[in-house]
């Protein structure tokens, strides 16, 4: 007695490519990631620092920052550059982290970063100097409303008006006159804080 042949069902194409293209996706996501993050690390960092003021929480702000990017990237349709699409994740993340952070320091006293402080070297006392000033612009940053803050953080990025535009919302006019006046106030800011240091 012969046993009758079972035929094997075979599997449509779709559901043998459909691994396969979710691999390609997932290798293009990480390569897109690894890319955008060695591009843009340090203005990322340089963002995070004009929203937090401890190490540890511009460090923290960061990682948040890579998680969004991450998640981010197979929403990206290239409606806007690559570049302000990015940086509109960022403070996104940035103002809504820092809101976070900001209700924990009124329940919570923290020291504050020595540690972050130059040291030694032959330049130390020009270097030092640099970093006082540049710390005392960033305070008096962080010290601005969100909106303000995204402006002028873009600003010093390098962004021209219309790439502000596209990440804030504001138009090219707004910007303008919004920075002219953010400047004057963290010029008169930065003086008031030096007379209070001498």
């Amino acid at each position: 007695m012969r046993l009758p042949l079972r035929k094997r069902k075979s599997m449509p194409a779709e559901a043998i490519t459909q691994p396969a293209r979710e691999q390609v996706k997932d290798a293009n996501r990480h390569d897109t990631f690894l890319r955008l993050i060695a591009q843009y690390d340090p203005a990322l960092r340089r963002l995070a620092a004009g929203y937090v003021w401890h190490g540890a929480d511009r460090e923290d702000l960061f990682q948040e920052i890579a998680v969004g990017l991450w998640q981010a990237i197979p929403k990206f349709r290239g409606d806007a550059s690559e570049r302000t699409w990015l940086y509109r994740i960022a403070h996104n993340i940035a103002i809504s982290s820092s809101t976070r952070l900001h209700h924990r320091a009124r329940r919570e006293k923290t020291m504050p970063d020595a540690f972050d402080r130059a040291s030694g070297g032959p330049d130390s006392e020009q270097e030092l100097l640099r970093n006082e000033k540049r710390e005392l612009l960033l305070e008096a940053i962080r010290g601005l409303r969100a909106v303000d803050r995204q402006v002028v953080l873009l600003h010093l990025e390098g962004l021209d008006y219309s790439e502000i535009e596209e990440v804030s919302g504001l138009s090219q006019s707004a910007i303008a006159t919004r920075l002219s006046r953010l400047r004057y106030k963290l010029r008169k800011l930065m003086q008031s804080r030096e007379t209070r240091e001498l």
